[in-house]
């Protein structure tokens, strides 16, 4: 409808007549309709007309997603038990008709609202609302068309200030004044809810070229006297319906509730006085600030108030007894021990709500202060683990000087929901975590083309940009009004503290966190008893917040049900609603959630569920009990918590803490750590040492291992998305998941003879099936190479059929090669990592053990793939790589590996065209080495790790070429294995113990040559730096190659890797190269 047209060519009905029209019943609900049939004599029908309409309505119901899935479209029909055949009906169903059958009863109360508030006296003006029409900046113009139902509720809620001033003889506010306080709060209600119909509207307007004015900002108040007009309105709202309702809902609210919290006020400021306050007289109420957090249970939220002393206080709509006692345990804990006391806030509960201290954020003042804050924020973490507590991000903390203070305790003792399957990725050691706090630090929000945020509550750090670009209104009071995207960064929290006026860095203050934590952790160890006797029993009947989805998923489905397309007609926003059975499928006990959700929403506010820590039932907002969606309460979970601990526990949730902080790191090829300090060490090294060396890490990965059900998993710190370090269970790959650490203890396991790392490498393998189970249902997110991708499983079952003398374990790897052509046609990494040149290498070791004519056309297959990806140039030929960007020499991720793979096909197959290729590249990549390799080895300190590493650098390149003597036997290339072993020894030591870019892998290089060349001057060079390495072992431990250097399990650049080198210097001709994919050395018993 095009307002301002209508009006001028028509009389718009009288307010008298229209608000009994039809149009307004489009904001009847679905369950709405559906009872008002009820006792109907007249049978939903679809007039022939209307078949196809009600068609086409119904598809695009049933083809949202998710109900492609039709259990799950089964599912949503019986949550309104209605059947395809009424909902077919009811989509296209004349609205008279379901006006006369609704209004039988009376119209609707929202609609009475309606028609009393615009068929009333004239609407006051702004200023007789006293509304802040232009307060922090925000424009209120789209306000004053709704004066008139706004003067009702103003009106109401006066009324029940009056009914207060004679009921209470001492009000701690001005009861003539007081509800202009309150306007602010629902100005910033309403504003999200109008704003995108009536800049719709506006621009229709525009466009058609009927505002009066000459500028455009008179043009807009143009259009806003006109739509203040009582009659256009009106007009304007039974059009959007939905959105009338919804103001009516609103107003209703914000009346309900603010009356409530000055009836709370009132009858409590004599013990808010007597507890909260200071000494002198607060003063009246002088401000209310309501957007201190998400409305719940009827526009209920949490306030700021401000008198007029200055003084602050917080009011809370939600029972504090969690807080209360919360607080009894901090004091406990202050009288014992021997560690920073915790400050406590002072608080009245009254039962359903609460009044609370306001704390400001203030600055430490010395470096010891900013050290205690931190040691304190390691207790917070150790109690909020024990009690099994969520959601403590940067926005429920704040920095007061050396007190971190936690400002919203509703989700501790936070249950935990029903599983239907259990896996690894649940294991307790994981789930039931420091991690899920959300106190630490880790990324939100991380997607394909954005890093994502870190949201903790020892991160937050200001000036983040959050992965999608936030909505702005530009143009504002103008006839051009429109929404532009812009970029979002983080504004930053006061959950950090700061020294001299700046943030500090909270990675430099781990140690102050893990010994807080430590501390307290062992405090409540050593006092168990008494803590789970008189302490955690006091929780049993607080109320908690169950927090079923993120808020900010609430809050975006809310907002987005405001745009004036769901606003016309109710059917259209519910079935918007209905994304909410989107998790459905992998979470299915939220589909008993979903009709709440959808009421609280459908009511403006965001969904809340609450429980009890001793209660298995979840409450809805409305008081409903959803029975039996907890297997265990949460008093239940933190009792076992209590029990376990341990020093074996303690350690692993001090390694969790420290990873946290090294995934934070986004530098992923120069991953920071302590580096590893090498001296002179004048005894020599003998075998006995080094398996001695490998095996201390094969006794410290049996104790880090995860075990379920005789399977074994790990946690480790990988990247993710090739983009970042992620804290995650191991996955089935070489690179640094379950099959690259099955690799070294499977290997560990047959030199030492000590069968308990037989045992464990075959409970990895047993991770590794279950795992690979379930990628086999997810064949477009496989990857083929042999470090990261189902080639992995391929190269470790040809290592373990040998030396476990299990065919069988062949035969499981042939059927997995059965799998891969499908997956090599779409393969675009092409690499050893992740692409075909990998895949080539796990078949040629499978074939060197159990030839077979369907593993080698497999890995010809593969060689045509890279033959026919290879682009042609001026030097020879190349490859491209994701990005487009021609691959750069290196054996990992580049050409060398590249050449290398096509090389060791041709020696397999006898195929010619492969060496061809590879022969052509070469002199791409020796051309592309002459003009840059020089020159940047010879300055390494700018350079850091990679270029002196076998991923992407020299000890790589030597290493194939050394591989490929038999092919490549000219000067050129006897230069070039020079050149790398000299770069190598020169800038390719001190790094870390890691294989893939660190000393041990670099050290490879200096063995094959030693062996290959038969040089004995690399062989003193490599007995030299072992007996230094194995020494640094000893004084610094080890030295990973993730940030910080952190221990990490995995094969390239964790344990396994250091472990599974040290092996191969002990025995060489026993432990195949990794770095070269060596196939198994071939036994006897074969």
């Amino acid at each position: 409808m095009y307002r301002i047209a209508l009006y001028k060519e028509q009389k718009v009905n009288s307010i008298e007549s229209s608000w009994q029209s039809a149009g307004w019943y489009h904001a009847a609900t679905l369950k709405e309709r559906l009872q008002s049939l009820q006792g109907s004599h007249n049978p939903l029908t679809i007039e022939p007309g209307n078949r196809r309409e009600a068609e086409e309505a119904f598809q695009q119901w049933k083809q949202q997603a998710p109900f492609h899935i039709s259990s799950l479209f089964a599912d949503r029909l019986a949550l309104d038990a209605i059947t395809e055949q009424d909902l077919l009906a009811l989509l296209v169903e004349p609205i008279e008709r379901v006006r006369d059958r609704l209004i039988q009863s009376g119209p609707p109360h929202w609609l009475e609202e309606l028609a009393r508030a615009f068929t009333g006296a004239d609407a006051p003006t702004a200023t007789d609302l006293r509304f802040p029409e232009q307060e922090g900046g925000e424009d209120f113009a789209f306000l004053r068309p709704l004066l008139p139902l706004l003067q009702r509720g103003i009106q109401r809620l006066q009324e029940g200030i009056d009914r207060l001033s004679q009921r209470y003889d001492m009000l701690p506010f001005d009861p003539q004044n007081v509800a202009s306080l309150f306007l602010p709060n629902l100005a910033q209600q309403l504003q999200p809810q109008l704003h995108r119909t009536f800049v719709l509207e506006l621009n229709i307007a525009r466009l058609r070229g009927q505002l009066e004015g000459e500028t455009s900002e008179e043009r807009f108040q143009s259009y806003i006297q006109f739509l203040s007009n009582k009659d256009v309105i009106a007009s304007l709202l039974e059009e959007y319906s939905v959105l009338a309702r919804q103001l009516v809902i609103t107003l209703d609210f914000w009346v309900t509730f603010s009356l409530e919290f000055l009836q709370h006020l009132s009858a409590d400021w004599p013990e808010i006085c007597t507890h909260l306050a200071p000494v002198e007289d607060p003063g009246l109420l002088a401000t209310i600030d309501g957007g201190a957090g998400d409305t719940h249970r009827g526009g209920r939220s949490v306030m700021l108030l401000q008198f007029a002393s200055g003084w602050q206080l917080v009011y809370k709509p939600k029972s504090l007894a969690i807080d209360v006692h919360f607080q009894e345990l901090l004091t406990w804990l202050n009288e014992h021990g021997d560690h920073p006391g915790f400050k406590t806030t002072r608080l009245l509960n009254k039962g359903s709500y609460g009044w609370s201290e306001f704390i400001p954020a203030r600055e430490c003042t010395s470096e010891k202060e900013v050290e205690r804050f931190y040691e304190r924020q390691g207790g917070y973490l150790a109690l909020l683990y024990i009690l099994q507590a969520v959601d403590f991000h940067a926005e429920n903390i704040i920095a007061a000087g050396e007190h971190p203070m936690l400002v919203d305790l509703e989700a501790l003792l936070h249950p935990q929901q029903r599983r239907e399957e259990a896996s690894l990725l649940t294991h307790p050691a994981l789930l039931h975590s420091v991690l899920h706090t959300d106190l630490l630090p880790q990324r939100a929000w991380s997607e394909e083309d954005a890093i994502g945020v870190d949201l903790s509550g020892l991160g937050g750090q200001e000036g983040q940009l959050f992965p999608r670009p936030a909505r702005r209104w530009e143009g504002e009071q103008t006839d051009e009004m429109h929404i532009v995207l812009e970029d979002m960064k983080t504004p930053g929290d006061q959950n950090r503290p700061q020294l001299n006026g700046q943030p500090v860095q909270t990675s430099d203050y781990c140690g102050a966190l893990i010994k807080g934590f430590s501390t307290i952790y062992h405090e409540i160890s050593t006092r168990r008893a008494e803590f789970l006797t008189h302490l955690l029993p006091r929780f049993s009947h607080d109320e908690i917040r169950f927090i079923a989805r993120g808020t900010s998923d609430y809050a975006l489905l809310l907002t987005e049900s405001f745009h004036p397309n769901k606003l016309r007609d109710a059917l259209k926003r519910e079935r918007f609603f209905d994304y909410l059975w989107l998790a459905v499928k992998d979470i299915p006990y939220l589909s008993r959630l979903i009709a709440a959700e959808r009421a609280d929403l459908l009511n403006g506010d965001i969904p809340l569920f609450t429980t009890y820590p001793d209660s298995h039932d979840l409450i809805t907002s409305q008081g409903e009990v959803i029975q039996g969606v907890f297997e265990e309460t949460s008093l239940e979970r933190a009792r076992m918590c209590i029990e376990q601990l341990g020093e074996e526990d303690l350690a692993r949730q001090c390694w969790i803490i420290k990873a946290s902080f090294a995934c934070m790191s986004l530098d992923i090829h120069n991953p920071p750590s302590a580096g590893v300090h090498l001296r002179p060490v004048c005894s020599d090294v003998n075998h006995t040492q080094c398996v001695q060396a490998a095996r201390a890490i094969g006794e410290q990965l049996n104790r880090q291992a995860l075990r379920k059900g005789g399977a074994a998993g790990w946690l480790d710190i990988g990247l993710y998305r090739d983009r970042e370090w992620s804290l995650q269970v191991s996955d089935i790959s070489l690179y640094n998941g379950v099959a690259g650490i099955a690799l070294f203890l499977s290997y560990l396991g047959s030199l030492t003879g000590d069968v308990r790392f037989t045992e464990l490498a075959r409970a990895a393998v047993a991770k590794l099936r279950a795992d690979m189970q379930k990628a086999r249902t997810r064949p477009e997110q496989a990857r083929v190479g042999v470090f990261d991708g189902w080639g992995s499983v391929v190269y470790l079952l040809s290592h373990l059929g040998m030396l476990w003398h299990d065919h069988s374990l062949f035969k499981e790897a042939e059927e997995l090669v059965a799998l891969l052509p499908d997956l090599v046609e779409k393969d675009e990494s092409l690499d050893i990592m992740a692409g075909s040149a990998g895949c080539i290498a796990s078949l040629l070791s499978l074939y060197a053990v159990w030839p077979s004519a369907k593993t080698l056309t497999v890995a010809l297959q593969c060689g045509d793939h890279l033959l026919a990806r290879a682009q042609p140039d001026k030097r020879g030929q190349r490859w491209l790589s994701r990005s487009q960007e021609p691959l750069p020499p290196g054996f990992l991720s580049g050409t060398t590996g590249i050449v290398w793979s096509l090389l060791k096909l041709a020696r397999a197959s006898g195929e010619e065209r492969f060496r061809y290729v590879a022969m052509q590249t070469l002199q791409h990549e020796q051309s592309a080495l002459s003009v840059t390799g020089e020159q940047q080895d010879a300055r390494p300190c700018e350079r850091g790790v990679g270029r002196q590493s076998w991923c992407q650098g020299a000890p790589g390149i030597g290493l194939a070429r050394l591989d490929c003597l038999e092919e490549l036997p000219d000067e050129q290339n006897r230069r070039e294995i020079d050149r790398t072993l000299n770069v190598t020894l020169a800038a390719g030591f001190g790094w870390n113990h890691a294989l893939c870019h660190g000393d041990f892998g670099n050290l490879e290089l200096l063995l094959v040559a030693a062996r290959t060349l038969r040089d004995h001057w690399s062989c003193g060079q490599t007995r030299r730096i072992v007996a230094s390495l194995l020494d640094s072992l000893t004084t610094q431990r080890w030295v990973t190659g993730v940030p910080t250097g952190i221990e990490t399990p995995g094969l390239m650049t964790g344990l396994a890797g250091t472990g599974y080198q040290l092996l191969r210097l002990a025995a060489p001709e026993q432990i195949p190269s990794v770095l070269l994919l060596q196939p198994p050395v071939i036994r006897k018993e074969h």
